[in-house]
């Protein structure tokens, strides 16, 4: 993936991103990549095996919001993240999802962005210019 897959909005109180995928599949796998490149800076050595998530909602904002929490959950709960992930299913309410998990060790890694949570506040999923873009800002 190039190191520029995704575009950092600035906001007075919070910061946000924009990305964008031929798919909403593709969207919210490379929500989810920027989401972790903007936290956390991880020295992930070895492999791991995969873990599965599934995250439900009533509608496809709501399931950015969730699916991205799920990940801020992992971290502030268990001090886990997550080193790539591979959506599987997917639909407007629910992602099934592989994720390969890392625990976070403060005398290597690096916590870039301390994030309290995925906000609606201008949230924005939708089509443009023939791709799917998502816009999201997190209350840090």
């Amino acid at each position: 993936m190039p190191t520029q897959f995704y575009r950092i909005i600035e906001h007075p109180a919070d910061t946000g991103f924009e990305v964008k995928g031929n798919t909403r599949k593709k969207l919210f796998e490379t929500a989810a990549r920027a989401f972790f490149d903007i936290m956390w800076s991880v020295e992930h050595t070895g492999e791991n095996e995969p873990y599965s998530i599934e995250v439900r909602s009533g509608d496809i904002n709501e399931l950015m919001v969730n699916f991205l929490e799920e990940f801020l959950y992992l971290f502030d709960a268990k001090g886990l993240v997550s080193t790539d992930l591979k959506i599987e299913s997917f639909s407007e309410t629910k992602i099934i999802a592989k994720v390969w998990l890392h625990q976070f060790n403060n005398e290597i890694d690096q916590e870039l962005l301390a994030v309290k949570a995925v906000t609606y506040h201008q949230l924005f999923i939708g089509r443009k210019d023939n791709q799917w873009v998502a816009r999201v800002f997190l209350d840090i």
